[in-house]
């Protein structure tokens, strides 16, 4: 699905997967092999679609969200956003999508006027590598399906899209990439001096993620005061084991993690045997963890044994630190 328009985004927020039930490994391998193939796949796609892992970090950004969303409405002038960064991945991407799933799921649920027929209450954007104002405009105006021109001007799609956010009631706008507007790039200044336009014509809270966005120029020089007093910056970075409150949230990760992969014979909690191990090989990363774990649950269901090879987690950390220590890197 494309989410960078307004069906791929309706179908992405409308789409769920359950999580198939438990049964027994023996009840498994008794199953017709068309059976068998059907159950695994639920498995794959709720572990890796259905399933998400709700961090400290997520938590904290999720409440700041819902805070500029209740009063960004009221405000005539200097509307409050927010920016996500961080090296990739962190789940930056996988952080804003839900965020925005979430917030229009509960409109729907309370018959908010923004999730009425015809309204949008989340648009989805994806910043182009050194796009122009009128680039970025476009993206804007093709979420929406809105026709745009050759010919188009800058205020004229300026218009229109702000008329559109206006029109469809929108609350949350979305902006991904925003790395990509690299102010050393004269096209990329205007494209940023655009969305501080954009955001003051219409009553949404802009939600900037990108990589490193402290390295892009939008929060230094001369824009810094602009941006910094309306947008709290929030740093997405990898868990950490050398405190006990870091040991703690890296453990709830892992027991969320292998709870979501559904194996039939995983023993709940027997990951934490391999934590240490677990982290020297992502890093602490959410990325590569959830990557590493989805990857050695498909092997275990594609060979039956129903159960993470923990050991194999261990002897392949032991390889790479001997590996570090002798500079071999192999």
């Amino acid at each position: 699905m494309e989410i960078t328009t307004a069906e791929g985004w309706r179908e992405f927020v409308n789409s769920g997967y359950e999580r198939p039930p438990k049964i027994r490994a023996s009840a498994l391998r008794k199953m017709p092999p068309s059976e068998r193939w059907i159950y695994n796949e639920a498995r794959a796609r709720y572990s890796q679609a259905g399933a998400f892992v709700k961090t400290p970090q997520y938590a904290a950004f999720q409440a700041a969200v819902r805070e500029r969303v209740h009063l960004n409405p009221h405000r005539q002038v200097g509307k409050l956003g927010l920016i996500l960064s961080g090296e990739p991945g962190q789940g930056k991407t996988t952080t804003l999508m839900q965020i925005g799933k979430e917030h229009e799921l509960r409109r729907r649920l309370i018959r908010h006027p923004s999730a009425a027929d015809g309204r949008v209450p989340v648009m989805y954007v994806m910043v182009p590598a050194q796009c122009s104002a009128k680039a970025l405009l476009s993206e804007f105006a093709r979420f929406f399906g809105l026709p745009t021109l050759v010919r188009s001007t800058y205020n004229g799609l300026l218009d229109m899209v702000a008329n559109a956010i206006r029109r469809c009631g929108t609350e949350l706008i979305l902006i991904d990439d925003v790395h990509h507007l690299d102010l050393q790039y004269r096209q990329n200044i205007e494209a940023s001096d655009m969305l501080k336009q954009l955001s003051e014509r219409c009553g949404g809270t802009f939600i900037y993620a990108g990589i490193a966005v402290e390295t892009t120029g939008l929060l230094s020089g001369s824009r810094e005061g602009q941006i910094r007093k309306r947008f709290e910056l929030f740093t997405a970075s990898p868990f950490t084991i050398t405190s006990e409150q870091g040991q703690s949230d890296w453990g709830d990760l892992l027991l969320a993690m292998e709870d979501s992969l559904c194996l039939l014979d995983q023993v709940q909690g027997e990951i934490l045997a391999s934590a240490k191990a677990l982290h020297w090989l992502t890093g602490g990363e959410i990325g590569p963890l959830k990557d590493l774990l989805q990857l050695s649950a498909f092997r275990a269901i594609d060979d039956g044994t129903e159960r993470l090879d923990l050991a194999e987690f261990d002897r392949e950390a032991e390889r790479r630190r001997r590996a570090a220590e002798t500079g071999t890197g192999r």
